[in-house]
């Protein structure tokens, strides 16, 4: 195995293209997009066992900056010089397999002997163009609230948070008169995907949108769980700095004791083991619905993609299978602090106690719906970040009143799917 970092161009000199025609030894490359020291190191050292269980297979470690990666992707798959075997977002696979940069992973997913051993999870995973297989996740990252245990302690109140009911409940409940706070409220940029995974929850959807492609905020009871949802902040059960938080605010907002409730994702685990003392907080599953169903956002880091240009599929493939393989899935999300994709792997003990429990108890669940944005938007972003935040910001404040909200919000994305539709009807 060698090691390369990829710039931002020029050509794949992986030598892929030229392996021996002996069938002596195939040489194939993998370009990893989230290198760091620690996870370099572990992906080495997979290939290195890759290697050893096929010895005429060699491979070759590409990496690439991750704010670089989805330019590198798109440069590479343009010049047909994309590697064999890639690692890409959620986010990027629908462009990708849509300009045939990547191969059809379906036929090899079909005779794949581990489909029936994955979590519902995997099986639900946002891996798929046009209804086909282009990708298999490697782990997965999902929204999981992190509770203070001595508050709970302190009231008397079990550790957990079954229903969205529940949740609401012990917003009012943890909030006192000493500075103490239910929740830690994201006002600012991407609060409105939060606000979003309630109202889907409420009214029993998965889709920002319903089957005419409307928003359905336009529906009554989407407006009940919008105002609901944001009550948590008009009611006083949030900072009245909130409004305008966003990651690292309401993290530390929660890490301080100003809140009991944080709604965040794996990676936070690590920073409150650092600035926390140990048994003084938790994870716990999302809530559920009241049709007994998990309404959650989650996506995998990133899937491993086969070049559509490979001339070595069978051997890109069988990497893929390797990295995908439960022993290797085990090893990558326990480095990882991830979620793994089979339902065996979620008995380990790692995943059984502490605050990656409840990750792995809500992931484990057969009841679970993906509650996800509409990612294929390329505009969504300045939706998330930018007009949700002003709009739900002059509500928030008392500048603008329900209503106007819900129906700007409603407008801006039926809007956006629309002009979506049309410039994608013809492809």
């Amino acid at each position: 195995m060698s090691t390369i970092l990829a710039g931002c161009g020029g050509k794949n000199e992986s030598g892929a293209n030229s392996a021996s025609d002996s069938g002596k030894t195939v040489n194939i490359s993998y370009l990893d997009p989230l290198p760091s020291p620690e996870r370099t190191k572990l992906m080495e050292g997979l290939i290195g066992k890759f290697e050893t269980a096929n010895p005429s297979i060699k491979v070759e470690y590409m990496s690439v900056p991750w704010d670089q990666a989805s330019k590198k992707w798109i440069t590479m798959g343009a010049s047909k010089t994309l590697p064999d075997v890639v690692s890409i977002d959620d986010t990027s696979l629908a462009g990708l397999a849509s300009a045939g940069y990547i191969e059809n992973l379906q036929p090899y997913y079909d005779k794949w002997d581990q489909v029936g051993n994955l979590t519902e999870a995997a099986k639900q995973a946002r891996n798929k163009f046009n209804d086909q297989v282009y990708a298999i996740p490697d782990a997965f990252l999902l929204q999981g609230l992190f509770i203070q245990s001595n508050w709970f302690k302190e009231q008397g109140l079990p550790e957990q948070i079954d229903t969205w009911n529940d949740y609401f409940t012990l917003a009012q409940k943890l909030t006192d008169s000493k500075g103490h706070y239910g929740i830690s409220f994201r006002g600012g940029a991407n609060g409105i995907i939060r606000a979003m995974e309630y109202v889907m929850s409420a009214t029993h959807s998965d889709s920002w949108y319903d089957q005419d492609g409307k928003s359905i905020l336009y529906k009554p009871e989407a407006k009940a769980a919008f105002k609901q949802f944001y009550d948590l902040y008009m009611n006083g059960y949030a900072p009245k700095e909130s409004i305008a938080w966003g990651f690292n605010e309401m993290v530390q907002g929660f890490m301080n004791g100003q809140t009991g409730i944080l709604n965040q994702t794996p990676e936070v685990i690590a920073v409150a083991g650092k600035n926390m003392k140990e048994g003084t907080w938790n994870v716990v599953p999302m809530p559920k619905s009241d049709d007994g169903k998990r309404y959650i956002f989650w996506g995998f880091t990133a899937a491993y993609a086969m070049s559509a240009n490979s001339e070595h599929k069978d051997a890109a493939w069988k990497l893929i299978e390797f990295l995908s393989s439960p022993e290797s899935n085990l090893e990558y999300s326990k480095q990882n602090t991830s979620i793994p994709i089979y339902k065996k792997n979620l008995d380990d003990p790692f995943f059984k106690s502490g605050p990656i429990a409840g990750y792995a108890g809500a992931m484990a669940d057969s009841n679970i719906v993906f509650a996800g944005p509409p990612s294929y938007l390329t505009n969504l972003s300045e939706f998330t970040a930018t007009y949700a935040v002003e709009e739900t910001q002059k509500y928030m404040s008392g500048k603008q009143n329900l209503d106007d909200t819900v129906k700007h919000l409603a407008d801006w994305l039926t809007n956006a799917q629309t002009e979506y539709t049309k410039a994608n009807s013809s492809k």
